[in-house]
């Protein structure tokens, strides 16, 4: 038996017009329909939606999701459908996915306001570090082709469950790093829906382990002569993952990456503005240029949140293409 519900989110898009320098808005509707794996699902979904108005902190509500976990069945799932898309398996004892994916909904609006700015000026979408496959799904029906990569033995199998049977997407458990055929050992945190820290067995805490796998580099995985848009969330590894990306950048493909606000030296961002010729945006409340290390820093206001934006070389079509594709009001999936 499943029970489901549906509602729509209307999520103001701004921009500024490539050629006049004025703002925009435009909107995208986005409609979410959730369903349970069971009646005992969905009481545990109503508990921890009520729970929420409780919890003062982030560290508060994970202990509530993980507490209710212990009295439900590990089983217990949400299953989020947007726009009628794939669905995305949630797990109930997830303390990440069900703050930010069903309370905190829409889920990075501004990765989603990239994702229809670029649909229709290319054919390739690689979401690096997929995590569990929320981008791999909403991105299936938009793009031609759909690479995912994860690295995680266990995240992996959650992301296989989510879109391994949608037939134009890829996936690859593997690290996305410098170069291809390297070996890394990475520390898969116990508390965190992230997976990569790249660490030693040592520095692993009680519920953590640490994995070995394989590299692979962005060149080796997006065709020579295709601008791709590429998801890049790896967890401190972005510069080299950036470095692996020489010929892709080269080859007009943008970023999406994540600089986080506990990184005061904005580590990404400021590798790709020494690479020279690059241009960085915020996409957070449209696409505004970030022309140094200091605007990026200014933006990051919450040292526990990661920050998207965009990145590419400034004679890109596919960038050139997305900056018109924001400033056009009336974006819709």
């Amino acid at each position: 038996m499943q029970i489901s519900h549906t509602s729509a989110r209307v999520t103001p898009v701004f921009g500024l017009h490539p050629r006049t320098g004025t703002r925009t808005q435009g909107a995208m509707t986005q409609h979410r329909e959730i369903s349970f794996s069971s009646p005992a699902a969905h009481l545990q979904y109503l508990l921890l939606m009520g729970l929420f108005r409780l919890a003062v902190t982030r560290a508060l509500y994970g202990r509530f999701a993980r507490g209710l976990g212990r009295v439900f069945s590990p089983a217990n799932a949400a299953l989020l459908r947007i726009d009628g898309g794939p669905a995305f398996r949630i797990s109930l004892n997830d303390g990440y996915w069900t703050r930010f994916a069903l309370y905190h909904f829409p889920y990075e609006p501004e990765v989603a306001a990239a994702l229809v700015a670029a649909r229709d000026h290319t054919q390739l979408f690689c979401d690096l570090g997929a995590n569990k496959g929320y981008w791999t799904t909403q991105s299936a029906a938009m793009f031609e082709r759909v690479i995912a990569v994860e690295a995680s033995a266990q995240t992996f199998d959650a992301l296989a469950q989510n879109a391994g049977a949608l037939s134009n997407v890829t996936l690859h458990r593997t690290a996305i790093h410098a170069q291809s055929g390297e070996t890394l050992t990475f520390l898969n945190t116990h508390l965190s829906h992230a997976s990569a820290r790249l660490l030693g067995a040592e520095d692993a805490g009680q519920g953590d382990q640490t994995e070995t796998v394989t590299t692979l580099a962005i060149d080796d995985l997006v065709p020579a002569g295709t601008a791709a848009l590429i998801k890049l969330d790896v967890e401190g590894a972005e510069v080299a993952a950036i470095t692996g990306a020489a010929r892709a950048l080269r080859d007009g493909s943008v970023l999406i990456y994540e600089d986080h606000g506990n990184d005061p030296a904005c580590t990404p961002s400021a590798h790709l503005l020494g690479l020279g010729d690059m241009r960085l945006f915020a996409v957070e409340a449209g696409i505004v240029a970030m022309p140094d290390v200091d605007a990026i820093r200014a933006l990051k206001t919450d040292p526990y949140k990661g920050y998207n934006f965009l990145a590419a070389r400034a004679d890109s079509p596919l960038l050139a293409a997305m900056i018109e594709g924001f400033a056009l009001p009336g974006q819709s999936r």
